[in-house]
Parts: structure tokens; C-alpha cells; sequence
């Protein structure tokens, strides 16, 4: 594993840790008024503004986890 896929994974839990709060326990209120914009049932998914941060981590944690490495090689091809 490169240093990249072990932050995205970090990320990844540390915004599934994250959303999972703002879904279950609750917070402030979402930024987004999700149920005006979309369908009720991804408005269900992001009630407050701890689980839209979460889902948003979730996103971004893609990003380090695919980008190319420096010290990646590439790979050989028979």
C-alpha cells in the first residue's frame, strides 16, 4: 500500500465515523436543503451538517487513494 491509499482509507473512516454521528445523534442543520433539490431518499441520507461533511470526506478521500504516486512504477505488460 502506498502512503496515498493509507490516508485515503484514514479519511474514508474518519468521514464514515463522522457521517455515522450526524445521521444517528443528530447536530446542527444540514447546509443544503437536500429535500428540496433531490429525491426524499438521499435527503434521508444527509439530515445535518455533520453528515454532509462526512459523506464530503468520504468523496474526497478518493483523491489520494487513485492519484498517481511519485514512486509508483508502472506496471509491466506482457
Amino acid at each position: 500500500m502506498t502512503r496515498g491509499m493509507i490516508w485515503g482509507w484514514v479519511i474514508t473512516l474518519i468521514g464514515i465515523a463522522l457521517w455515522a454521528y450526524g445521521y444517528f445523534v443528530g447536530g446542527h442543520p444540514a447546509f443544503i436543503n437536500w429535500a428540496a433539490y433531490t429525491p426524499h431518499w438521499i435527503a434521508e441520507y444527509m439530515p445535518t451538517a455533520e453528515a454532509e461533511i462526512g459523506i464530503l470526506l468520504m468523496f474526497l478521500a478518493m483523491i489520494p487513494m487513485y492519484w498517481p504516486q511519485k514512486d509508483a512504477k508502472p506496471a509491466a505488460h506482457p
